[in-house]
């Protein structure tokens, strides 16, 4: 993956894909990890395909994707400027978990992190973004992301958060 372009683009994949990681992807790799150890094929394809899908919108912010929510992404094209064959090798992974067995399952969760790791990675934030579910995880989110309101507003970009998790009563 190579870097963004311009600043706009750049704020945007960092700060957009920052939340996407803490909001969505933390919880559904944690999900598909849950359905594995569980032998729940099923519910671990459901999740892996909001895990990639996820992974692939934040990676193509970097390159092509258009800015906006995690609520209803619908109206955006998570492989906008993504290689073909990295759209592929992450599509394969949700397509392949109703066929998981107890003894192919710990490979292709490897695989499901590896992707989750190299969206985190592409972000150059140096470290790792918070873990919301941890005791300390909701407060060190919501300090990572004030710190990036005011390039967030001053580029016009979406929101980040809703707007009262993140104002003073």
């Amino acid at each position: 993956m190579t870097a963004p372009s311009d600043l706009r683009r750049h704020v945007a994949h960092v700060t957009i894909g920052g939340v996407g990681l803490m909001l969505v992807v933390q919880a559904t790799l944690e999900d598909a990890e849950g359905a594995v150890a569980a032998g729940q094929w099923r519910l671990a394809a459901a999740a892996a395909r909001e895990t990639v899908l996820t992974c692939l919108y934040i990676q193509s912010l970097a390159v092509a994707g258009e800015p906006g929510g995690f609520e209803d992404m619908t109206t955006s094209d998570p492989f906008a400027g993504l290689p073909d064959e990295v759209v592929a090798a992450a599509m394969a992974l949700a397509r392949e978990a109703p066929a998981l067995r107890a003894e192919t399952a710990g490979p292709w969760l490897e695989r499901l992190r590896a992707v989750v790791a190299e969206t985190e990675r592409g972000l150059g934030l140096g470290a790792p973004v918070p873990r919301l579910r941890s005791p300390e995880g909701m407060f060190a989110a919501l300090a990572l992301a004030r710190s990036w309101l005011p390039a967030v507003r001053e580029l016009g970009l979406p929101a980040i958060f809703p707007e009262e998790w993140t104002t003073g009563l």
